[in-house]
């Protein structure tokens, strides 16, 4: 006779991955708890949900699960995907696009009720209201409650070792300060210029201690210049765009929550369409910064990414004194470069854009304000250096710094790539289940 199926409250699954987390093997945690293999590995994927329902306070009453968890999973990245993008989202305007997404992964007679709709919102806990025509301006209300009401329950969880910021930047890799007319604001996403771009996904922490190997972007598999080259001192992609995508962060991510073995960090990033909110992540809490506020809360935004610029022309320049003017910069020099680059960004740097985004205030702030200061020369005062013929004037080496700053690093992902990602998912989650199936020998 079949056993009655359990229905589980919160705070049994909310056991179970405690249990997990603190080393104990999925198999022997199901076994001493009473559950399958299949329902350890649902509650395991659906574990941020279950603990924010414990957060919430609801511990004893049962999760439903939507009906159809592919459509509900498309729904939530393409509503997150119009929320980056600052587009006005309506309850009528969802339930529009849930029927069409429903249509194209062949669920049968769906409707999108009005119950439909608010079960949907509150399994996600969403409101949506009015974007004001200035939504792509930077929102100090936003900003400020943000730093005043959520930051600091974040900030105390966590010591400035284990607090990191990460971003990606666009670099014209080639770029030579004679060369910066043709390529002053451009956004590069196409075209003969693409060819001269990488994108660098850069990491550190609030301390300075620790910076993360630089992940490159570039559009070439297997550049001919790394033939021969047993390892490299950055982490290596490539794709027709030289872009961040969701696929490249995520399994960027994975990989650095696999290593963390047992270390817990908070992570903040921006909410581009590229940056997923990953499921499952065992050692790293991911945390979006509100949208449209960036430019004023994110660390690498503020000195970093500019510090890490600054240090990469300079070798460009030493190699162009050092060749006589004949310097041909390959993806191997680049990578080199800028992983050497890296290094030379100071932890006076990261901890000082770390307080100036206002996320930390140090002791001893005016000190290293004023260390910072004086480590960032600029390229014209630094070139002085040399004895050269070459002369680049303070107009050319600052157009020279600021070339880049305006790359598309990212890509929003198409309506049939996010239906593909949930297929694809809900496949992988099925071959888990498979394989947590004990045998029956």
């Amino acid at each position: 006779m079949a056993s009655k199926r359990k229905a589980l409250c919160v705070t049994q699954k909310v056991a179970l991955i405690r249990a997990i987390e603190k080393g104990e093997k999925k198999s022997d945690v199901g076994k001493r708890f009473g559950f399958s293999p299949s329902t350890v590995a649902t509650i395991w994927k659906n574990k941020d949900k279950i603990l924010h329902a414990e957060t919430e306070g609801s511990s004893c009453k049962k999760i439903r699960k939507p009906k159809f968890e592919d459509l509900d999973q498309a729904m939530l990245t393409w509503f997150h995907k119009q929320r980056c993008n600052n587009v006005p989202i309506s309850g009528p305007v969802l339930k529009t696009k849930a029927e069409h997404f429903a249509q194209q992964l062949g669920i049968i007679d769906f409707k999108a009720s009005e119950g439909w709709l608010g079960k949907f919102k509150q399994r996600h806990n969403i409101t949506y209201g009015k974007i004001s025509g200035e939504a792509l301006n930077v929102d100090l209300n936003v900003t400020n409650s943000w730093l005043i009401n959520v930051w600091p329950k974040l900030n105390e969880k966590y010591t400035p070792d284990n607090i990191f910021n990460a971003d990606e930047t666009g670099i014209f890799y080639k770029m030579t300060p004679d060369k910066t007319l043709k390529f002053k604001g451009e956004k590069c996403v196409g075209g003969k210029l693409s060819k001269e771009r990488i994108t660098a996904f850069v990491a550190a922490n609030m301390s300075g201690t620790e910076k993360r190997k630089i992940m490159v972007i570039g559009k070439s598999k297997n550049p001919r210049c790394f033939k021969n080259i047993k390892r490299l001192p950055v982490t290596y992609k490539a794709n027709k765009s030289a872009w961040m995508t969701s696929i490249l962060f995520e399994e960027e991510i994975r990989k650095w929550d696999a290593e963390l073995k047992g270390r817990k960090v908070l992570l903040l990033v921006d909410n581009c369409p590229a940056h997923p909110n990953l499921s499952n992540l065992t050692n790293i809490e991911m945390i979006f910064f509100p949208a449209n506020t960036t430019s004023i809360l994110q660390p690498m935004d503020q000195s970093v990414i500019k510090s890490l610029k600054g240090h990469y022309r300079k070798k460009i320049l030493m190699e162009i004194i050092e060749s006589d003017g004949n310097a041909s910069i390959n993806m191997l020099d680049a990578v080199n470069f800028l992983s050497k680059a890296w290094e030379e960004v100071t932890a006076e740097t990261i901890r000082h854009s770390f307080r100036h985004a206002g996320l930390r205030s140090f002791a001893n702030a005016e000190e290293e304000i004023e260390q910072f200061e004086n480590e960032d020369d600029t390229l014209s005062e630094w070139i002085a250096q040399f004895n050269t013929p070459h002369t680049f004037t303070p107009e050319d080496l600052q157009n020279y710094v600021e070339i880049d700053e305006n790359l598309v690093t990212t890509i929003s992902l198409t309506d049939e790539e996010i239906l593909n990602a949930v297929t694809k998912g809900e496949e992988e989650q099925k071959e888990d289940e498979e394989e947590a199936q004990p045998d029956d020998n």
